[in-house]
Protein backbone atom coordinates (compact mmCIF):
# COMPACT_ATOMS: atom_id res chain seq x y z
CA UNK A 1 0.00 0.00 0.00
CA UNK A 2 1.02 3.06 -0.85
CA UNK A 3 0.17 7.27 0.57
CA UNK A 4 -0.25 9.66 -2.31
CA UNK A 5 -0.09 11.90 0.77
CA UNK A 6 1.50 10.82 3.30
CA UNK A 7 2.15 13.84 5.60
CA UNK A 8 -1.53 13.55 6.51
CA UNK A 9 -0.76 10.57 8.43
CA UNK A 10 0.95 13.02 10.85
CA UNK A 11 -3.14 13.39 11.95
CA UNK A 12 -2.99 9.72 13.39
CA UNK A 13 -0.64 10.28 16.53
CA UNK A 14 -3.08 13.14 16.95
CA UNK A 15 -5.89 10.88 17.11
CA UNK A 16 -3.92 8.51 19.40
CA UNK A 17 -3.22 11.73 22.05
CA UNK A 18 -6.80 12.43 21.76
CA UNK A 19 -8.25 8.76 22.72
CA UNK A 20 -5.50 8.67 25.96
CA UNK A 21 -7.02 12.56 26.83
CA UNK A 22 -10.76 11.80 27.02
CA UNK A 23 -10.05 8.08 28.28
CA UNK A 24 -8.10 9.83 31.33
CA UNK A 25 -11.00 12.26 31.78
CA UNK A 26 -13.61 10.13 31.61
CA UNK A 27 -11.63 7.74 34.10
CA UNK A 28 -11.03 10.89 36.52
CA UNK A 29 -14.81 11.81 36.12
CA UNK A 30 -15.83 8.11 37.13
CA UNK A 31 -13.84 8.17 40.33
CA UNK A 32 -15.56 11.91 41.39
CA UNK A 33 -19.27 10.18 40.99
CA UNK A 34 -17.85 6.98 42.65
CA UNK A 35 -16.93 9.51 45.45
CA UNK A 36 -20.46 11.03 45.92
CA UNK A 37 -22.46 7.84 44.83
CA UNK A 38 -22.25 4.34 44.77
CA UNK A 39 -21.91 2.98 41.60
CA UNK A 40 -24.68 0.50 42.03
CA UNK A 41 -27.14 3.69 42.94
CA UNK A 42 -26.16 5.34 39.50
CA UNK A 43 -29.61 3.76 37.42
CA UNK A 44 -31.46 4.71 39.68
CA UNK A 45 -30.41 8.42 40.53
CA UNK A 46 -28.79 8.61 36.76
CA UNK A 47 -31.45 6.97 34.72
CA UNK A 48 -29.99 8.42 31.52
CA UNK A 49 -26.55 7.48 32.17
CA UNK A 50 -25.69 4.08 30.66
CA UNK A 51 -21.61 3.36 30.56
CA UNK A 52 -21.93 0.98 27.96
CA UNK A 53 -23.24 3.61 25.88
CA UNK A 54 -21.31 6.56 26.75
CA UNK A 55 -18.12 3.71 25.50
CA UNK A 56 -19.64 2.80 22.39
CA UNK A 57 -19.88 6.46 21.44
CA UNK A 58 -16.47 7.56 22.52
CA UNK A 59 -14.89 5.06 20.72
CA UNK A 60 -16.81 5.15 17.42
CA UNK A 61 -16.19 9.40 17.56
CA UNK A 62 -12.21 8.12 17.90
CA UNK A 63 -12.24 5.22 15.02
CA UNK A 64 -14.23 7.75 13.10
CA UNK A 65 -11.38 10.37 13.67
CA UNK A 66 -8.86 7.60 12.88
CA UNK A 67 -10.18 6.85 9.66
CA UNK A 68 -10.95 10.13 7.71
CA UNK A 69 -7.09 11.28 8.92
CA UNK A 70 -6.71 7.81 7.08
CA UNK A 71 -8.41 8.74 3.95
CA UNK A 72 -6.72 12.34 3.72
CA UNK A 73 -3.22 10.24 3.47
CA UNK A 74 -4.29 8.93 -0.01
CA UNK A 75 -4.25 5.35 0.08
CA UNK A 76 -3.65 3.68 -2.70
CA UNK A 77 -2.94 0.04 -3.96
CA UNK A 78 -3.19 -2.02 -7.29
CA UNK A 79 -2.39 -0.36 -10.85
CA UNK A 80 -4.29 0.55 -14.06
CA UNK A 81 -2.92 1.17 -17.17
CA UNK A 82 -4.07 4.55 -19.04
CA UNK A 83 -3.65 4.99 -22.29
CA UNK A 84 -4.11 8.13 -24.30
CA UNK A 85 -3.68 10.84 -27.40
CA UNK A 86 -2.79 14.30 -26.66
CA UNK A 87 -2.91 16.56 -29.32
CA UNK A 88 -0.05 19.14 -29.32
CA UNK A 89 2.59 20.74 -30.95
CA UNK A 90 6.56 21.01 -31.31
CA UNK A 91 7.85 24.35 -30.48
CA UNK A 92 11.62 25.86 -30.35
CA UNK A 93 12.90 29.08 -28.78
CA UNK A 94 15.45 30.84 -30.62
CA UNK A 95 16.75 32.73 -28.15
CA UNK A 96 19.11 35.75 -29.09
CA UNK A 97 22.67 34.93 -27.08
CA UNK A 98 24.49 38.15 -28.31
CA UNK A 99 26.02 40.49 -25.90
CA UNK A 100 23.49 43.21 -26.60
CA UNK A 101 20.89 41.07 -24.38
CA UNK A 102 22.89 41.77 -21.58
CA UNK A 103 21.55 45.82 -21.55
CA UNK A 104 19.47 46.82 -18.86
CA UNK A 105 17.30 49.36 -20.63
CA UNK A 106 14.24 46.64 -19.20
CA UNK A 107 14.51 45.32 -16.07
CA UNK A 108 16.35 43.70 -14.85
CA UNK A 109 18.21 43.14 -18.29
CA UNK A 110 16.83 41.84 -21.72
CA UNK A 111 18.08 38.49 -21.43
CA UNK A 112 16.47 38.11 -18.19
CA UNK A 113 13.17 39.44 -19.17
CA UNK A 114 13.21 36.66 -21.65
CA UNK A 115 14.27 34.14 -19.42
CA UNK A 116 11.22 35.04 -17.36
CA UNK A 117 8.91 35.00 -20.27
CA UNK A 118 10.21 31.84 -21.45
CA UNK A 119 9.28 30.02 -18.12
CA UNK A 120 5.43 31.82 -18.21
CA UNK A 121 4.94 30.65 -21.37
CA UNK A 122 5.42 26.97 -20.03
CA UNK A 123 2.98 27.20 -17.84
CA UNK A 124 0.35 27.81 -20.81
CA UNK A 125 1.63 24.74 -22.99
CA UNK A 126 0.32 21.42 -20.97
CA UNK A 127 0.42 18.76 -23.84
CA UNK A 128 2.96 20.67 -26.28
CA UNK A 129 7.01 19.77 -26.45
CA UNK A 130 9.79 22.52 -26.12
CA UNK A 131 13.74 22.52 -27.52
CA UNK A 132 15.86 26.00 -27.17
CA UNK A 133 18.16 27.09 -29.30
CA UNK A 134 21.00 29.42 -28.90
CA UNK A 135 22.51 31.65 -31.30
CA UNK A 136 24.55 35.00 -31.60
CA UNK A 137 26.78 34.64 -34.69
CA UNK A 138 26.75 30.93 -34.60
CA UNK A 139 23.79 28.55 -32.89
CA UNK A 140 23.48 25.58 -31.39
CA UNK A 141 20.91 23.34 -29.85
CA UNK A 142 20.40 24.55 -26.02
CA UNK A 143 17.97 21.67 -25.44
CA UNK A 144 15.95 18.97 -27.83
CA UNK A 145 11.92 19.02 -28.07
CA UNK A 146 10.83 17.60 -24.66
CA UNK A 147 7.65 17.66 -22.38
CA UNK A 148 10.06 17.66 -19.14
CA UNK A 149 8.98 21.61 -18.82
CA UNK A 150 10.73 21.51 -15.44
CA UNK A 151 13.91 20.88 -17.47
CA UNK A 152 13.46 23.82 -19.59
CA UNK A 153 13.16 26.13 -16.71
CA UNK A 154 16.42 25.28 -15.13
CA UNK A 155 18.00 24.86 -18.45
CA UNK A 156 16.97 28.34 -19.78
CA UNK A 157 17.88 29.97 -16.65
CA UNK A 158 21.79 29.16 -17.32
CA UNK A 159 21.97 30.12 -20.73
CA UNK A 160 24.24 33.45 -21.24
CA UNK A 161 26.31 35.67 -24.10
CA UNK A 162 29.81 33.52 -22.75
CA UNK A 163 27.58 30.45 -23.83
CA UNK A 164 28.47 31.40 -27.55
CA UNK A 165 32.12 32.47 -28.46
CA UNK A 166 31.34 34.05 -31.85
CA UNK A 167 29.35 37.25 -31.13
CA UNK A 168 26.85 39.16 -33.09
CA UNK A 169 23.06 38.23 -34.10
CA UNK A 170 22.50 36.34 -37.33
CA UNK A 171 19.32 34.45 -37.41
CA UNK A 172 19.76 32.06 -40.18
CA UNK A 173 22.16 29.95 -38.69
CA UNK A 174 19.50 30.04 -35.71
CA UNK A 175 16.87 29.15 -38.04
CA UNK A 176 18.49 26.51 -39.72
CA UNK A 177 20.06 24.80 -36.28
CA UNK A 178 16.04 24.78 -35.43
CA UNK A 179 14.43 23.32 -38.72
CA UNK A 180 17.27 20.55 -38.05
CA UNK A 181 16.09 20.09 -34.38
CA UNK A 182 12.49 19.54 -35.77
CA UNK A 183 13.89 17.07 -38.02
CA UNK A 184 15.86 14.99 -35.83
CA UNK A 185 12.99 14.94 -33.11
CA UNK A 186 9.86 14.86 -35.06
CA UNK A 187 7.00 12.94 -34.49
CA UNK A 188 4.76 13.56 -36.89
CA UNK A 189 5.22 14.43 -40.57
CA UNK A 190 2.48 17.61 -40.76
CA UNK A 191 4.75 20.55 -40.82
CA UNK A 192 2.02 22.71 -39.56
CA UNK A 193 2.26 21.06 -35.84
CA UNK A 194 5.55 22.68 -35.60
CA UNK A 195 6.47 26.59 -34.59
CA UNK A 196 9.53 28.68 -33.90
CA UNK A 197 9.62 31.67 -31.22
CA UNK A 198 12.13 34.48 -31.78
CA UNK A 199 13.18 36.21 -28.68
CA UNK A 200 15.69 38.93 -29.59
CA UNK A 201 16.40 42.37 -29.49
CA UNK A 202 16.16 43.19 -33.39
CA UNK A 203 19.47 45.14 -33.02
CA UNK A 204 21.27 43.25 -36.03
CA UNK A 205 19.95 40.14 -38.35
CA UNK A 206 22.94 39.80 -40.38
CA UNK A 207 22.71 39.95 -44.25
CA UNK A 208 20.71 36.83 -44.42
CA UNK A 209 17.73 37.49 -42.50
CA UNK A 210 15.05 37.92 -44.53
CA UNK A 211 16.18 34.85 -46.97
CA UNK A 212 16.09 32.50 -43.62
CA UNK A 213 12.75 34.12 -42.62
CA UNK A 214 11.28 33.04 -46.70
CA UNK A 215 13.01 29.51 -45.37
CA UNK A 216 10.62 29.12 -42.28
CA UNK A 217 7.53 29.89 -44.29
CA UNK A 218 8.52 27.21 -46.97
CA UNK A 219 8.86 24.76 -43.95
CA UNK A 220 5.70 25.46 -43.05
CA UNK A 221 6.45 26.36 -39.19
CA UNK A 222 4.50 29.39 -37.26
CA UNK A 223 6.94 32.04 -36.80
CA UNK A 224 6.54 34.10 -34.06
CA UNK A 225 9.26 37.22 -33.09
CA UNK A 226 9.39 38.91 -29.72
CA UNK A 227 11.39 42.02 -29.02
CA UNK A 228 12.44 42.85 -25.92
CA UNK A 229 14.48 46.28 -25.44
CA UNK A 230 13.56 50.21 -25.55
CA UNK A 231 13.99 52.49 -28.43
CA UNK A 232 15.58 54.42 -25.88
CA UNK A 233 18.78 52.15 -25.52
CA UNK A 234 21.66 51.38 -23.02
CA UNK A 235 24.90 50.57 -23.09
CA UNK A 236 26.23 46.97 -23.26
CA UNK A 237 27.30 46.26 -19.31
CA UNK A 238 30.41 43.74 -18.62
CA UNK A 239 30.91 42.51 -15.15
CA UNK A 240 33.47 39.98 -13.31
CA UNK A 241 32.58 36.42 -12.25
CA UNK A 242 30.96 37.54 -9.01
CA UNK A 243 28.62 39.92 -11.02
CA UNK A 244 30.00 43.04 -10.16
CA UNK A 245 30.13 45.82 -12.98
CA UNK A 246 33.41 46.45 -14.60
CA UNK A 247 33.09 48.97 -17.41
CA UNK A 248 30.81 49.37 -20.63
CA UNK A 249 31.07 47.53 -24.18
CA UNK A 250 33.85 50.14 -26.48
CA UNK A 251 33.53 50.44 -30.00
CA UNK A 252 36.74 50.67 -32.12
CA UNK A 253 36.77 54.41 -31.22
CA UNK A 254 36.09 53.82 -27.59
CA UNK A 255 33.17 54.76 -27.43
CA UNK A 256 30.58 53.28 -25.25
CA UNK A 257 27.70 50.76 -27.28
CA UNK A 258 24.54 52.02 -26.69
CA UNK A 259 22.34 48.99 -28.35
CA UNK A 260 18.54 50.01 -29.32
CA UNK A 261 15.58 47.69 -30.32
CA UNK A 262 14.84 47.72 -33.87
CA UNK A 263 11.29 46.90 -33.87
CA UNK A 264 10.60 47.91 -37.74
CA UNK A 265 12.91 44.99 -38.55
CA UNK A 266 11.67 42.23 -36.31
CA UNK A 267 8.16 43.20 -37.64
CA UNK A 268 9.31 42.91 -41.29
CA UNK A 269 11.26 39.59 -40.34
CA UNK A 270 7.99 38.09 -38.62
CA UNK A 271 5.91 39.31 -41.62
CA UNK A 272 8.42 37.90 -43.95
CA UNK A 273 7.97 34.32 -42.73
CA UNK A 274 4.13 34.76 -42.67
CA UNK A 275 4.04 35.24 -38.38
CA UNK A 276 3.42 37.50 -36.10
CA UNK A 277 5.57 40.18 -33.96
CA UNK A 278 4.84 40.89 -29.63
CA UNK A 279 6.79 43.32 -28.18
CA UNK A 280 8.03 41.78 -24.46
CA UNK A 281 7.17 44.36 -22.02
CA UNK A 282 5.29 42.28 -19.46
CA UNK A 283 6.26 38.54 -19.42
CA UNK A 284 2.65 37.57 -18.05
CA UNK A 285 0.88 39.34 -21.30
CA UNK A 286 3.40 38.04 -23.53
CA UNK A 287 3.13 34.64 -22.68
CA UNK A 288 -0.80 35.06 -22.68
CA UNK A 289 -0.29 36.53 -26.47
CA UNK A 290 2.03 34.08 -27.03
CA UNK A 291 0.07 31.04 -26.61
CA UNK A 292 -3.24 32.30 -28.50
CA UNK A 293 -1.45 32.80 -31.50
CA UNK A 294 0.07 29.14 -31.02
CA UNK A 295 -3.40 27.70 -29.87
CA UNK A 296 -4.40 29.30 -33.70
CA UNK A 297 -2.33 26.84 -35.43
CA UNK A 298 -2.86 23.49 -36.63
CA UNK A 299 -2.16 20.67 -33.64
CA UNK A 300 -0.82 17.54 -34.79
CA UNK A 301 -1.99 14.24 -32.60
CA UNK A 302 1.02 12.93 -30.61
CA UNK A 303 1.84 9.67 -30.61
CA UNK A 304 0.13 7.42 -28.24
CA UNK A 305 0.93 7.30 -24.94
CA UNK A 306 0.71 4.81 -21.67
CA UNK A 307 0.98 5.85 -18.36
CA UNK A 308 0.28 3.09 -15.42
CA UNK A 309 -1.40 4.85 -11.96
CA UNK A 310 -1.96 3.53 -8.87
CA UNK A 311 -5.57 3.25 -7.62
CA UNK A 312 -7.01 5.79 -5.02
CA UNK A 313 -8.55 3.95 -2.39
CA UNK A 314 -9.42 6.38 0.33
CA UNK A 315 -12.94 5.91 -0.51
CA UNK A 316 -12.73 2.52 1.45
CA UNK A 317 -11.95 4.16 4.42
CA UNK A 318 -13.87 7.15 4.33
CA UNK A 319 -16.98 4.65 4.06
CA UNK A 320 -15.72 3.38 7.11
CA UNK A 321 -15.01 6.47 8.86
CA UNK A 322 -19.05 7.36 8.02
CA UNK A 323 -20.31 4.18 9.39
CA UNK A 324 -18.53 4.74 12.89
CA UNK A 325 -19.62 8.60 12.49
CA UNK A 326 -23.27 7.61 11.93
CA UNK A 327 -23.02 5.15 14.56
CA UNK A 328 -22.25 7.70 17.00
CA UNK A 329 -25.31 10.07 15.88
CA UNK A 330 -28.08 7.54 16.14
CA UNK A 331 -26.91 5.37 19.43
CA UNK A 332 -26.94 7.22 22.66
CA UNK A 333 -29.01 9.30 24.92
CA UNK A 334 -32.77 11.07 24.79
CA UNK A 335 -32.29 13.35 21.68
CA UNK A 336 -32.49 17.27 22.90
CA UNK A 337 -35.73 19.11 23.05
CA UNK A 338 -34.36 22.12 21.73
CA UNK A 339 -33.91 20.09 18.62
CA UNK A 340 -36.36 19.23 16.82
CA UNK A 341 -36.29 15.57 15.29
CA UNK A 342 -36.60 17.09 11.39
CA UNK A 343 -33.57 19.63 12.09
CA UNK A 344 -31.94 16.56 13.67
CA UNK A 345 -32.14 14.46 10.58
CA UNK A 346 -30.99 17.48 8.50
CA UNK A 347 -27.86 18.09 11.18
CA UNK A 348 -27.31 14.16 10.16
CA UNK A 349 -27.61 14.42 6.19
CA UNK A 350 -25.18 17.67 6.33
CA UNK A 351 -22.35 15.79 8.38
CA UNK A 352 -23.00 12.97 5.65
CA UNK A 353 -22.95 15.14 2.97
CA UNK A 354 -19.96 16.96 4.22
CA UNK A 355 -17.76 13.51 5.07
CA UNK A 356 -18.97 12.49 1.24
CA UNK A 357 -17.86 15.98 -0.63
CA UNK A 358 -16.06 17.78 1.90
CA UNK A 359 -12.79 15.21 2.37
CA UNK A 360 -12.20 14.50 -1.07
CA UNK A 361 -11.81 17.55 -2.31
CA UNK A 362 -9.42 18.70 0.44
CA UNK A 363 -7.39 16.18 0.16
CA UNK A 364 -5.23 16.87 -2.85
CA UNK A 365 -5.35 20.45 -1.35
CA UNK A 366 -3.71 19.51 1.57
CA UNK A 367 -0.06 19.56 0.30
CA UNK A 368 -1.08 23.11 -0.56
CA UNK A 369 -1.90 23.91 2.41
CA UNK A 370 1.34 22.32 4.70
CA UNK A 371 3.86 24.61 1.77
CA UNK A 372 2.32 28.06 1.88
CA UNK A 373 2.64 26.64 5.92
CA UNK A 374 6.11 26.26 5.87
CA UNK A 375 6.42 29.07 3.44
CA UNK A 376 4.93 31.56 5.50
CA UNK A 377 7.54 30.49 8.71
CA UNK A 378 10.51 30.84 6.51
CA UNK A 379 8.90 34.40 5.67
CA UNK A 380 8.88 35.26 9.15
CA UNK A 381 12.16 34.58 9.59
CA UNK A 382 13.34 36.63 6.80
CA UNK A 383 14.24 33.71 4.50
CA UNK A 384 12.31 35.41 1.45
CA UNK A 385 13.83 33.73 -1.25
CA UNK A 386 13.05 30.13 0.23
CA UNK A 387 10.03 31.30 1.23
CA UNK A 388 8.76 32.57 -2.65
CA UNK A 389 9.99 28.85 -3.82
CA UNK A 390 7.82 27.59 -1.49
CA UNK A 391 5.03 29.35 -2.00
CA UNK A 392 5.70 28.87 -5.79
CA UNK A 393 5.06 25.22 -4.73
CA UNK A 394 2.02 25.77 -3.25
CA UNK A 395 0.87 27.52 -5.76
CA UNK A 396 1.48 25.24 -8.49
CA UNK A 397 -0.74 22.82 -6.49
CA UNK A 398 -3.34 25.20 -6.06
CA UNK A 399 -3.75 27.77 -9.66
CA UNK A 400 -6.53 29.80 -8.69
CA UNK A 401 -5.86 30.47 -5.01
CA UNK A 402 -5.13 34.22 -5.11
CA UNK A 403 -3.59 34.61 -1.57
CA UNK A 404 -0.88 32.02 -3.00
CA UNK A 405 -0.26 33.72 -5.87
CA UNK A 406 -0.10 37.32 -3.53
CA UNK A 407 2.12 35.71 -0.97
CA UNK A 408 4.12 34.21 -3.70
CA UNK A 409 4.90 38.49 -4.44
CA UNK A 410 5.31 39.85 -1.36
CA UNK A 411 8.18 37.24 -1.02
CA UNK A 412 9.85 37.79 -4.27
CA UNK A 413 9.86 41.64 -3.25
CA UNK A 414 11.01 41.56 -0.36
CA UNK A 415 14.16 38.61 -1.78
CA UNK A 416 14.62 41.73 -4.43
CA UNK A 417 13.58 40.14 -7.14
CA UNK A 418 11.20 42.84 -8.51
CA UNK A 419 10.42 42.28 -11.74
CA UNK A 420 9.45 38.37 -11.04
CA UNK A 421 6.84 40.20 -8.19
CA UNK A 422 5.37 42.76 -10.33
CA UNK A 423 4.16 40.06 -13.01
CA UNK A 424 2.81 38.30 -9.76
CA UNK A 425 1.16 40.82 -8.52
CA UNK A 426 -0.33 42.07 -11.70
CA UNK A 427 -1.45 37.81 -12.21
CA UNK A 428 -2.84 38.25 -8.08
CA UNK A 429 -4.68 41.29 -9.20
CA UNK A 430 -6.03 39.84 -12.22
CA UNK A 431 -7.79 36.83 -10.09
CA UNK A 432 -9.21 39.03 -7.82
CA UNK A 433 -10.91 40.81 -10.25
CA UNK A 434 -12.39 38.23 -12.11
CA UNK A 435 -13.67 36.97 -9.00
CA UNK A 436 -14.55 40.00 -7.71
CA UNK A 437 -12.32 39.78 -4.07
CA UNK A 438 -12.13 43.82 -4.12
CA UNK A 439 -10.47 43.58 -0.86
CA UNK A 440 -7.57 41.08 -2.56
CA UNK A 441 -7.12 43.41 -5.93
CA UNK A 442 -6.77 46.48 -3.65
CA UNK A 443 -3.81 44.82 -1.54
CA UNK A 444 -2.28 43.63 -4.70
CA UNK A 445 -2.49 46.68 -6.60
CA UNK A 446 -0.89 48.37 -3.53
CA UNK A 447 2.01 46.24 -3.06
CA UNK A 448 2.88 46.68 -7.10
CA UNK A 449 2.35 50.26 -6.91
CA UNK A 450 5.41 50.06 -3.83
CA UNK A 451 7.93 47.90 -5.48
CA UNK A 452 6.90 50.08 -9.25
CA UNK A 453 8.34 53.14 -6.97
CA UNK A 454 11.32 51.12 -5.52
CA UNK A 455 12.86 50.42 -8.88
CA UNK A 456 11.80 53.93 -9.99
CA UNK A 457 9.16 53.62 -12.64
CA UNK A 458 7.27 56.75 -11.15
CA UNK A 459 4.27 56.16 -13.94
CA UNK A 460 3.79 52.87 -13.41
CA UNK A 461 3.95 53.35 -9.26
CA UNK A 462 0.92 56.29 -9.41
CA UNK A 463 -1.34 54.48 -11.82
CA UNK A 464 -1.26 51.16 -9.37
CA UNK A 465 -1.21 53.57 -6.63
CA UNK A 466 -4.27 55.56 -7.54
CA UNK A 467 -6.55 52.29 -8.56
CA UNK A 468 -5.91 51.01 -4.87
CA UNK A 469 -7.48 53.78 -3.65
CA UNK A 470 -9.96 52.99 -5.78
CA UNK A 471 -10.35 49.35 -4.79
CA UNK A 472 -9.83 49.98 -0.86
CA UNK A 473 -12.69 52.38 -1.10
CA UNK A 474 -14.87 49.81 -2.76
CA UNK A 475 -13.77 47.16 0.16
CA UNK A 476 -13.85 49.60 2.49
CA UNK A 477 -10.71 49.44 3.76
CA UNK A 478 -9.62 52.83 5.29
CA UNK A 479 -6.48 51.87 6.69
CA UNK A 480 -5.34 50.56 3.34
CA UNK A 481 -6.70 53.74 1.51
CA UNK A 482 -4.55 55.91 4.08
CA UNK A 483 -1.20 53.76 3.10
CA UNK A 484 -1.64 54.40 -0.23
CA UNK A 485 -2.70 57.88 -0.47
CA UNK A 486 0.58 58.21 1.78
CA UNK A 487 2.66 56.31 -1.03
CA UNK A 488 1.34 57.94 -3.74
CA UNK A 489 2.32 62.03 -2.29
CA UNK A 490 5.75 60.29 -1.62
CA UNK A 491 5.42 59.64 -5.79
CA UNK A 492 3.81 62.84 -6.47
CA UNK A 493 6.62 64.42 -4.68
CA UNK A 494 9.47 62.28 -6.67
CA UNK A 495 7.95 63.35 -10.00
CA UNK A 496 7.56 67.11 -9.45
CA UNK A 497 11.07 66.76 -8.51
CA UNK A 498 12.28 64.76 -11.86
CA UNK A 499 10.27 67.58 -13.48
CA UNK A 500 12.24 70.58 -11.53
CA UNK A 501 15.24 69.23 -12.24
CA UNK A 502 14.61 68.68 -16.27
CA UNK A 503 13.42 72.62 -16.14
CA UNK A 504 16.66 73.45 -14.43
CA UNK A 505 18.80 71.49 -17.35
CA UNK A 506 16.59 73.16 -20.13
CA UNK A 507 17.16 76.56 -18.57
CA UNK A 508 21.05 76.24 -18.73
CA UNK A 509 20.79 74.81 -22.19
CA UNK A 510 19.13 77.93 -23.20
CA UNK A 511 21.01 80.22 -21.42
CA UNK A 512 24.51 78.85 -23.19
CA UNK A 513 22.71 79.47 -26.56
CA UNK A 514 22.00 82.99 -25.68
CA UNK A 515 25.57 83.51 -24.61
CA UNK A 516 26.97 81.71 -27.83
CA UNK A 517 24.38 84.16 -29.80
CA UNK A 518 25.45 86.99 -27.76
CA UNK A 519 28.18 89.36 -29.77
CA UNK A 520 29.32 90.54 -26.81
CA UNK A 521 31.35 88.28 -25.70
CA UNK A 522 32.67 87.51 -28.95
CA UNK A 523 35.31 90.02 -28.33
CA UNK A 524 36.05 88.36 -25.06
CA UNK A 525 36.27 84.61 -26.59
CA UNK A 526 38.29 85.96 -29.26
CA UNK A 527 40.68 87.28 -26.89
CA UNK A 528 41.24 84.25 -24.97
CA UNK A 529 41.65 82.22 -28.73
CA UNK A 530 44.29 84.52 -29.31
CA UNK A 531 45.88 84.12 -25.95
CA UNK A 532 46.03 80.36 -26.39
CA UNK A 533 47.26 80.55 -29.78
CA UNK A 534 50.55 82.59 -28.16
CA UNK A 535 51.19 79.86 -25.17
CA UNK A 536 51.29 77.07 -28.04
CA UNK A 537 53.36 78.86 -30.35
CA UNK A 538 55.09 79.65 -27.37
CA UNK A 539 55.42 76.16 -26.45
CA UNK A 540 57.37 74.56 -29.68
CA UNK A 541 59.94 76.98 -29.12
CA UNK A 542 60.71 75.82 -25.39
CA UNK A 543 60.53 71.94 -27.24
CA UNK A 544 63.28 72.82 -29.92
CA UNK A 545 65.55 74.67 -26.94
CA UNK A 546 65.30 71.32 -25.35
CA UNK A 547 66.19 69.59 -28.00
CA UNK A 548 69.07 71.90 -29.37
CA UNK A 549 70.10 71.50 -25.57
CA UNK A 550 70.11 67.85 -25.11
CA UNK A 551 72.64 66.56 -22.61
CA UNK A 552 73.16 62.89 -21.11
CA UNK A 553 75.54 62.39 -18.03
CA UNK A 554 76.98 58.69 -19.25
CA UNK A 555 75.88 58.59 -23.45
CA UNK A 556 76.82 61.32 -26.17
CA UNK A 557 74.23 63.00 -28.48
CA UNK A 558 75.69 61.12 -31.37
CA UNK A 559 75.12 57.48 -29.54
CA UNK A 560 71.33 58.59 -28.38
CA UNK A 561 70.19 59.49 -31.33
CA UNK A 562 71.68 56.26 -33.11
CA UNK A 563 69.80 54.22 -30.61
CA UNK A 564 66.79 55.73 -31.07
CA UNK A 565 67.04 55.72 -34.78
CA UNK A 566 67.55 51.38 -34.15
CA UNK A 567 64.50 51.23 -31.67
CA UNK A 568 62.61 53.07 -34.84
CA UNK A 569 63.19 50.96 -37.02
CA UNK A 570 62.34 47.59 -34.78
CA UNK A 571 59.27 49.27 -34.34
CA UNK A 572 58.85 49.97 -38.07
CA UNK A 573 59.76 45.80 -39.20
CA UNK A 574 56.90 45.06 -36.14
CA UNK A 575 54.39 46.65 -37.45
CA UNK A 576 54.93 45.14 -41.16
CA UNK A 577 55.08 41.77 -40.05
CA UNK A 578 51.75 42.45 -37.52
CA UNK A 579 49.88 43.75 -40.95
CA UNK A 580 50.92 40.17 -43.14
CA UNK A 581 49.86 38.05 -40.21
CA UNK A 582 46.35 40.19 -40.33
CA UNK A 583 46.26 39.11 -44.22
CA UNK A 584 46.40 35.81 -43.52
CA UNK A 585 43.20 35.87 -41.23
CA UNK A 586 39.91 36.67 -41.57
CA UNK A 587 38.87 40.07 -41.24
CA UNK A 588 36.73 40.59 -37.97
CA UNK A 589 32.77 41.33 -37.85
CA UNK A 590 32.69 45.21 -37.07
CA UNK A 591 30.03 43.99 -34.49
CA UNK A 592 30.65 41.79 -31.71
CA UNK A 593 27.87 42.52 -29.86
Amino acid sequence: MNFANPKALLLVPIVFILFVIFGFLYSHRQKKLAAWIQPGLWPIVIPEFKKSVFTVRFYSLMISFLFVALALARPQWGEKEEIFKSEGMDILVLLDLSNSMNAEDVAPSRLKRAQIFVKKLLNQLPNDRMGVVGFAESAYLAAPLTNDFGYIAEMVDTLDPSAIQNQGTNIGVAIEAAIRAFERGAEDDRKTSRAMILITDGEDFGKDAKKAAERVKEFGAGFIVLSVGTTEGAPIPIRNETGILQTYKKDTSGKPVITRINKELAAELANLAGGKHVELVNPDDAAFTVAKQLGSLERGSQKEQRNVVRIDRFQYFLAIALIFYLLHLFIGYRRSKLLPSHLWSKSVIASILFLLIGFPCHAQSFESYLKSRKAHEEYQKGEFETSAQDYDRAHNVDRDNIALEFNEATALAKAKRTDEAITHFQESTKKALNQSDYESAARSLYNEGVTQHEVKNMDESYDRLTKAIEMAKISKQPDLEKKARQALMSVAEQQQKQKDQGEKEDSKEDKNAKDKADPSKEGKDDQNKDKDKDKKNQQPQRADTQKRDFHSGTLSKDVAEGIMNDLSDREKQLYNKRLKDQKGREAPHDKDW
